[in-house]
């Protein structure tokens, strides 16, 4: 399903880049393609303390679909490439912190592997494509450093349309979104977002950046965050309803009413799961200064180089949009395996 209602912009850059990042495409890489009627699964498999688990044969997996086994009809090794959407919240809660979110997520660029391709998205009171999906990892970093703080939050919307921009991607797909979970303005339904994550093959990571602190105290200082208009170096800033804080209003209360704002930031808290959780990903925590957000950058960068991926064909082709549960075991003793739970046939 297409979105006439919103758009995704392309962030304008000078001609004189666009030549420039031209001049240094990589060549193309032979894809790995799925039939358009398979299933593609990824598969995290490791031993009781998480160390995931090489080298692991075809032969060791079973793959079943509402509880009848399915044929598998190929298992990709953990080394071939991924499709990979950075995707990043710098609505006005990153006031302040955007620079240590842009370094981090560059050291993550050159953490994963040169075969992959990157695209990144940022979202704020609008939907950014920073850049498409290229191997080019250096284009991909002054990408990142062209995001600006903003207003608003339009996560849901942030997460539909990058969703929608892995359509006929060759390689096996992974998003990464940094976020605080509270969504401010979108037109998407939080329910609607959910639903088409799980529509699509796209492993989901949300690295939760907490700022419910920053939402009851100012920042994590005790002093109130910077008044709107004077961010150095961002130009005049309209938050919106007037609200000195990048945080909506609880209802039943003002901004900085605790029990609301506690209650705001579980739910956000439980969208990123439950993203995760439809996708076959997980959540990981950056904390409020963001000291940790490289490592956790570098965690997933690992755990997506030990991912497999299993191809199969449904028994029921038809896209009915009903939800199929999908459920992968492995013959290797003491083993966990994640993978998302099931999908939407569309």
């Amino acid at each position: 399903m297409k979105r006439n209602t919103m758009q995704l912009l392309p962030r304008l850059i000078p001609a004189g880049l666009i030549l420039l990042l031209a001049s240094q495409a990589l060549p193309a890489q032979e894809p790995i393609r799925a039939k358009v009627e398979e299933v593609l699964v990824n598969v995290l498999v490791t031993t009781r303390n998480g160390r995931p688990i090489p080298n692991l044969k075809a032969e060791q997996f079973r793959v079943f679909e509402n509880g009848a086994e399915q044929k598998i009809n190929s298992v990709v090794a953990v080394d071939a490439p991924f499709s990979v959407g950075l995707v990043l919240d710098t609505s006005y809660s990153t006031v302040g912190k955007l620079g240590r979110i842009q370094d981090s997520a560059i050291e993550f660029l050159n953490e994963i592997h040169p075969d992959d391709e990157v695209m990144v998205v940022s979202f704020d009171d609008e939907v950014y494509l920073e850049t498409e999906f290229t191997r080019n990892k250096d284009g991909a970093a002054r990408a990142v450093k062209m995001t600006r703080t903003g207003q608003a939050t339009v996560l849901y919307d942030g997460v539909y349309l990058a969703l929608e921009q892995f359509e006929d991607q060759p390689f096996r797909m992974v998003m990464v979104l940094f976020t605080d979970g509270v969504d401010t303005r979108s037109r998407t339904g939080r329910g609607e977002s959910i639903k088409f994550a799980r529509e699509k093959n796209v492993t989901i990571y949300p690295i939760y950046f907490d700022t419910e602190r920053d939402a009851l105290y100012g920042n994590n200082t005790g002093q109130p965050l910077p008044t709107p208009g004077t961010i150095p170096g961002q130009g005049p800033v309209i938050v919106p309803g007037g609200n000195p804080l990048p945080f909506p209003s609880p209802t039943g209360g003002g901004s900085r009413n605790p029990g609301g704002v506690r209650a705001q930031y579980g739910q956000a808290r439980g969208y990123l799961d439950q993203l995760a959780e439809a996708s076959g990903g997980r959540r990981l925590n950056a904390d409020g200064n963001l000291s940790n957000l490289s490592a956790v950058f570098a965690q997933i960068a690992a755990e997506m180089r030990a991912l497999y991926t299993l191809a199969y064909t449904p028994p029921n082709p038809n896209g009915d949009g009903k939800f199929r549960k999908i459920v992968v075991k492995v013959d290797e003793p003491k083993a966990k395996v994640r993978n998302r739970k099931g999908y939407v046939a569309r």
